[in-house]
Formats: C-alpha cells, structure tokens, sequence
C-alpha cells in the first residue's frame, strides 16, 4: 500500500511539473465578461489575450473577436502585475506588428489607470493604443502584439498573481480590455474582462510557488 501510495504522489508531482513547464511558458486569457452587466454567462468570447514567455519578457497578443463585438477598436489594456515587480520601470515594444493601424508609440497608462466603463473595476496599470474607430481596414485596431519588460524580467506567471473584481462581473478577473466602435447590446463601446481559457488554470495553483521561487 505504501508504494502505491509512493506512486500516486510521484505521478502527481510529474503531473504538475508537466503542467508547470506548459503553463508557465504561455497562457491565454478568454475575455468573457462584457463590464456593464449586460451578460454574466461568462459563455462569449470577446477577444482572446496570448501571454508567452520571451527570455526575461513577455510577448502579449490581443485578438478581438469583431464578430462578437460587432466591430470592435482595441483602445487600452488592462493588467495586474505582483508587487515585487516595479510597474514603474516596465518598457514596451512592437515585437510583432499591428493588423489594420500603425501605431508609433504606445502608451503605458501608470500606476492605477482609470478604466474606461470599468464599474469600478481597478487594475495596476495599462497599455494605451490611441483612438482608432471605423470600420475595419480604416483605423480599426483588431489584433495587436508587442512586447513587455520590468527591472529584474517579467513571467507569464505575473500576470496570474492578482485578479481585480466589477461590482457587475460574477467573478475576479486577470485582465480586460477597453474596445470602441464595438456593438455589445448597443453601448458603442465595451470593457471586458478575462480569465485562462479552460485547460490552463493549471497555473493558478501554481502561480504561488512560482513566485516564491523567483523572488528567493
């Protein structure tokens, strides 16, 4: 019975290593939840968040659904980051192109941004890509990649250390994007929130020791 038991537990120890070494090179986040309270089925998918470690950074992909959304302009990002990282040393980049708009410069958006049609939603900090609109093909922002760094290098698993809650959202997420000349029940524009698409949440068991083990 003891080496069963031997058994189980090195199985399961392998099991999350797997799922360590998958989850902590890249993740998704599923945005989900519309902010104003128009849908908590949590059931459409808005747009998607693509987090994949790149050495001491990490590559970010936002998708818009713009069918879901009806259209759809990525205006500002969303994102928590664990205390030990310095938000106020992060730096950008364009590691992938822009679909549909070039973009210069982004914008960090600083500590706490204000969240557009966030209901009282707070989040660390932001990336602002300015104002596009109209339809696709003529300033509308549908996908977008770049780059992220901190002093001392950032992991996907930052990015799962902290969620944020909406008064109007039936659970905490870990990141949202803002999206103008979208169509969701009519507002014209729409914040949505996220969490890991299934099959991921692996890493939110693990994210705690994940941390421990880079802070020592």
């Amino acid at each position: 019975m003891l080496n069963r038991q031997r058994l189980v537990a090195c199985f399961a120890s392998a099991l999350c290593a797997s799922v360590f070494t998958a989850s902590g090179q890249a993740d998704t986040i599923d945005l989900v939840y519309e902010f104003d309270g128009n849908t908590v089925d949590g059931l459409t998918s808005f747009s998607t968040i693509d987090i994949v470690q790149n050495g001491s950074s990490v590559d970010i992909t936002i998708v818009a659904n713009t069918a879901n959304l009806s259209g759809g302009d990525i205006h500002e990002f969303y994102f928590n980051l664990p205390d030990a990282v310095d938000i106020n040393s992060l730096a950008i980049s364009n590691s992938g192109g822009i679909s549909n708009q070039t973009i210069n410069a982004f914008t960090l958006l600083g500590s706490n941004p204000s969240v557009t049609g966030g209901a009282g939603a707070s989040f660390d900090t932001g990336v602002g890509f300015g104002n596009g609109g109209g339809p696709p093909g003529n300033g509308t922002l549908t996908t977008a990649t770049f780059s992220l760094t901190a002093t001392g290098g950032l992991l996907v698993s930052d990015f799962f250390a902290e969620t944020s809650s909406s008064s109007n959202v039936p659970t905490p997420v870990y990141a949202a994007v803002h999206f103008q000349a979208a169509d969701i029940f009519g507002a014209g524009s729409e914040t949505v929130g996220g969490v890991p698409e299934p099959g991921t949440a692996g890493l939110l068991a693990l994210s705690v020791a994940v941390l421990a083990r880079r802070r020592r």
